[in-house]
């Protein structure tokens, strides 16, 4: 028999590169191509918009004129005039108030996805001055995270730029809380949840885990070579098949077990705050705590939550964790618990908030802590040295050709089979500031807070561990 041809990875790297460059290609192409049907249906729309002091009868033909155009390019593309209607809107509020962002989506700087996050976040930004800064800074972050990691970046960003505070605006959106029920194919039906943040986060994690507690039971009957196609009896005498149903198909059916057996007296003034028992992580400033100020708090992977809402559930959690922060960019510095604890985990965990690969959004507490030097080649136990990785991505980087390198305290350089280089940066959410005056200093630094080392000059010396 011949051998085996011998594995040249060089050449499988080359053809994977072209890949890529194409594939960068292509997606420039796009963004190009979108911003230009974004201006073409601004310019639609104010073809056939009403002018100010138009009278009734010049409005009525002007109204008329409008339909006719939705029912055109309805019926053009095959899109519903409800689809075209909302993007003639959207459309026209991008060429007005975000003209900045449909010029970086024609330079292919950022994606449509990009675009539709700033939009969203940013339409509550009223000022035309401090929305432009807003967006200054927020096609800045896009250029180099994704649509998924920036949406919680730019929620704490907008909420300094916004008038009303985040206590004003939290009630009135909670009157928007709404179940709803869209009908699919097939006999499916979605059943959408609308409701504040943190109890939703919380309801989606609980679910997870109770799920994770069903794959755990039947883990070792199928790791230890269970037949899933034999017809004989279970240990128990009973018929039934091994469970193999998946982490979503497990969500949804303890959700629905849920909903269809507990009564309404069940339900604690329908807040649920009390019942929750999930894994979440909320940063709260210690004078908010204190009642003090109302400085937002952050819910982890969403953004700003108001501060009645953290309190409460800070009054029954067991332990809180301290972290200290730069008073300039907002880069957590130490981290402390009042029980006793791993303080080195709980520097990384309020650090990477999730695992550090470019665009992976897994929470700290389902990654991996992973040196970045192998332990094995000599590479300390340090936070400079740590940082956490899904098991997915710690897989890729221990077996596959991608390389890491921490170049400072959090900052990780990734280097793709082909050469390419991606750094991931821990974003400093953690940041309350209350004076003004440091306030207009974190503004005009905040374009750049890699600038400044992981240490500033007046801040205490490396975290204790």
């Amino acid at each position: 028999m011949s051998a085996d041809p011998v594995f040249d990875p060089s050449a499988t790297f080359a053809a994977t590169g072209r890949f890529v460059d194409a594939f960068e290609a292509g997606r420039v192409v796009r963004a190009e191509a979108e911003a230009a049907e974004i201006r073409l249906l601004a310019d639609a729309a104010a073809a056939v918009a009403g002018r100010a002091g138009a009278s009734a009868e010049q409005r009525r033909r002007a109204e008329l004129s409008r339909r006719a155009l939705i029912s055109d390019l309805a019926t053009s593309t095959r899109t519903s005039e409800w689809t075209v209607t909302r993007l003639l809107s959207e459309a026209t509020d991008l060429c007005t108030r975000f003209p900045a962002v449909v010029d970086a989506l024609q330079a292919g700087v950022i994606s449509r996805r990009h675009v539709s996050v700033i939009h969203d976040i940013g339409d509550a930004i009223e000022d035309d001055t401090a929305r432009a800064e807003f967006l200054s800074v927020a096609i800045d972050r896009a250029r180099q995270l994704s649509p998924g990691r920036l949406a919680p970046v730019l929620r704490v960003i907008a909420d300094r730029f916004i008038e009303r505070t985040l206590h004003e605006r939290a009630a009135d959106t909670a009157a928007k809380r709404c179940v709803e029920v869209v009908d699919l194919p097939d006999n499916l039906a979605s059943l959408i949840l609308t409701s504040d943040a943190t109890l939703v986060h919380g309801i989606h994690d609980r679910l997870t885990a109770q799920a994770r507690s069903v794959i755990a039971a039947r883990e070792p009957a199928i790791d230890a070579g269970t037949d899933t196609t034999d017809d004989s009896d279970t240990a128990d005498g009973s018929d039934a098949a091994v469970d193999a149903r998946t982490m979503d198909q497990l969500r949804a059916d303890i959700a629905t077990d849920i909903l269809l057996t507990a009564g309404p007296q069940d339900c604690v003034a329908g807040t649920g705050l009390a019942a929750i028992h999930a894994t979440v992580q909320i940063t709260v400033p210690v004078l908010t705590m204190t009642g003090a100020t109302d400085e937002p708090c952050l819910l982890t992977g969403y953004g700003p939550i108001d501060p009645d809402t953290a309190r409460t559930l800070a009054g029954t959690t067991p332990g809180w964790e301290r972290v200290m922060t730069s008073p300039v960019t907002g880069a957590v510095l130490a981290v402390d618990r009042y029980r006793p604890g791993p303080a080195l985990q709980r520097l990384l965990a309020a650090r990477d908030e999730h695992c550090r690969f470019p665009g992976c959004r897994r929470p700290v507490w389902r990654c991996d802590l992973d040196h970045t030097i192998g332990a094995a080649n000599g590479g300390p136990t340090r936070h400079d040295n740590l940082a956490h990785l899904c098991r997915r991505h710690h897989i890729l980087k221990t077996i596959e050709a991608w390389t890491v390198e921490q170049t400072t305290p959090g900052v990780l350089v990734w280097t793709s089979p082909t050469g390419r280089r991606h750094t991931d940066r821990p974003e400093p959410v953690v940041r309350f500031i209350p004076d003004d005056a440091l306030l207009e200093l974190r503004r005009r630094i905040i374009h750049e807070p890699w600038l400044f080392a992981a240490d500033p000059p007046g801040t205490p010396g490396a975290p204790p561990f």
